[in-house]
């Protein structure tokens, strides 16, 4: 029996070790930046700028609470984040980035950030809000996402760390409010041709 115990412990662990990873960027093995519903760009190559318009504040215009601005999503990495999140939706709805092109394109990224909300009961938020600038679009983007929302990649019984919990639900709310642009983005591109 004590053989049995420690075996089921050793494949639950051995098991639980391979889903652990959850890295914000791309290429992770939890595939969260392609499109719930089917996009196409049509091969269209945009010419994006990315600009860190966070500054200081800590509201979004979609959410009642504050954000937290001392997460690892501040600086650079919340950046190359964001930056590698656009690209990588754009390019699984059939686009293309590229310097050259003329379609061009200003996103400013105003807010990026996660909490976790109650006593006891938690609930884990993730914030997410950008401007989007073009001769043909201008449009902001807002999430808070919690582990409540149907197309969260976590609810609220999901069994992770905070650590990982916390990266579920940011990249749940930057899947959508990618999408959201990307959809917008087909749309405007397919009205254009």
């Amino acid at each position: 029996m004590k053989n049995l115990i420690l075996l089921c412990i050793i494949s639950i662990f051995a098991c639980s070790c391979r889903s652990l990873y959850y890295g914000y960027l791309p290429g992770t093995n939890y595939k969260l930046l392609k499109p719930i519903t089917e996009l196409d760009l049509q091969g269209r190559t945009f010419n994006i700028e990315f600009k860190d318009n966070r500054g200081s504040s800590n509201r979004i215009t979609c959410s009642e609470h504050t954000l937290n601005r001392k997460t690892e999503l501040e600086g650079e990495l919340g950046m190359r984040y964001f930056r590698e999140s656009i690209i990588t939706m754009i390019q699984n709805s059939n686009g293309k980035v590229s310097g050259d092109a003329a379609d061009k394109l200003t996103i400013e990224l105003e807010a990026l950030s996660f909490r976790l909300t109650g006593a006891g009961f938690i609930v884990a938020h993730g914030f997410v809000q950008f401007k989007v600038s073009s001769p043909y679009l201008q449009e902001s983007y807002c999430a808070d996402m919690t582990d409540h929302d149907q197309d969260a990649p976590l609810k609220w019984y999901s069994l992770v760390t905070r650590k990982t919990g916390t990266r579920l639900i940011v990249s749940g709310s930057m899947r959508r409010t990618a999408e959201n642009f990307v959809r917008d983005l087909a749309e405007l591109s397919a009205a254009r041709l």
